[in-house]
């Protein structure tokens, strides 16, 4: 389980070298970035009763953008790692 984490880690980190984003992706940028990534997530669930916001009541469109919000928060949580 570790080499896999450790190779999801390092594509991250080359995707973001291939980028130039190396030089932004420090701890404090890091750590502001997962805050507003955080932030994008729980908007997506603003003003759903709670019985709407499980995952059997949510659209497949709904269900893709909280995803993608998820996706974006473990990214940062990798990086700061």
């Amino acid at each position: 389980m570790s080499n896999e984490f450790d190779d999801l880690i390092a594509s991250i980190r080359a995707f973001a070298i291939e980028r130039d984003w190396e030089q932004f992706h420090t701890p404090k940028n890091l750590a502001m970035a997962i805050t507003g990534e955080a932030g994008e997530l729980a908007a997506e669930f603003q003003w759903l009763k709670a019985e709407e916001s499980f995952r059997t009541a949510l659209s497949q469109e709904k269900l893709e953008a909280i995803s993608l919000e998820i996706a974006d928060v473990q990214i940062y949580l990798l990086r700061l790692a």
